[in-house]
């Protein structure tokens, strides 16, 4: 016989989560939506073409953009696997490509150490595991990452080390779940807290794996992947 008590404590954990997930979620799809209608009436309002190819047209596809990554982002934490850029596996140098996405968030040089390797997967779907993964580490730790390339057995396995605070265990052990935010994370910026949960959905489907895990200093993300001809 179920016991009133357990069964309590458990709609109310549940009741908890999707409260959760439901402002997160509303909080983070309201400013591209609620831009792109001002955007559409401005559009309908507007008296020249210049003015709609010029100005209003380009913001609006920006936040059509912007709402399109992050329902992309919701279904692929949600493990909706549909949702993952697909494409041929194909030979990807390692280095060059985390050095790549991390210029392109603006943040100068990242400190990446190990030999030239290369992973065999689809270069589109990798860039969507790399991206939250060193994007987190970025925004949460208290310095620059460090990331150690190491190739072996046939795997080439990313460890991203992101120095801080300790960890409590259960935050390290939820910090793959979707829309799970550990303290750091809600008292610094805003956000979905499905990045990590993005990655290892988009790791699993492309024949890796990402773990989390505690170090002295932070805490190491690691995504293990095929290697290619040579990793």
């Amino acid at each position: 016989m179920t016991d009133p008590t357990t069964t309590a404590a458990a709609v109310e954990d549940l009741d908890a989560i999707r409260r959760r997930v439901v402002n997160v979620v509303g909080h983070e799809l309201r400013t591209p939506v609620t831009t792109i209608h001002g955007l559409a009436h401005a559009i309908a309002a507007a008296e020249d073409l210049a003015t709609v190819t010029e100005e209003l047209g380009p913001a609006l596809l920006r936040n059509a953009e912007r709402l399109t990554a992050l329902l992309d982002d919701l279904l692929m934490a949600s493990g909706i696997t549909t949702a993952v850029p697909v494409g041929a596996p194909e030979p990807v140098a390692v280095h060059e490509l985390l050095a790549e996405r991390w210029a392109a968030m603006g943040d100068g040089e990242l400190d990446v150490t190990g030999p030239s390797a290369s992973a065999l997967v689809p270069r589109a779907a990798l860039v969507r595991a790399v991206d939250p993964v060193v994007a987190n580490a970025a925004q949460y730790g208290s310095g620059a990452p460090h990331v150690e390339v190491a190739a072996a057995d046939g795997e080439v396995r990313i460890a991203v080390r992101s120095p801080g605070p300790a960890l409590h265990p259960e935050e390290v052990r939820l910090a793959t779940e979707a829309f799970f935010r550990g303290e750091r994370a809600v008292t610094t910026r805003p956000g979905l807290g499905v990045g990590l949960a993005v990655a290892r959905t988009v790791a699993a489907q492309i024949g890796g794996r990402l773990s989390v895990a505690a170090a002295d200093d932070g805490l190491v993300t690691t995504i293990e992947l095929p290697a290619g001809e040579g990793g």
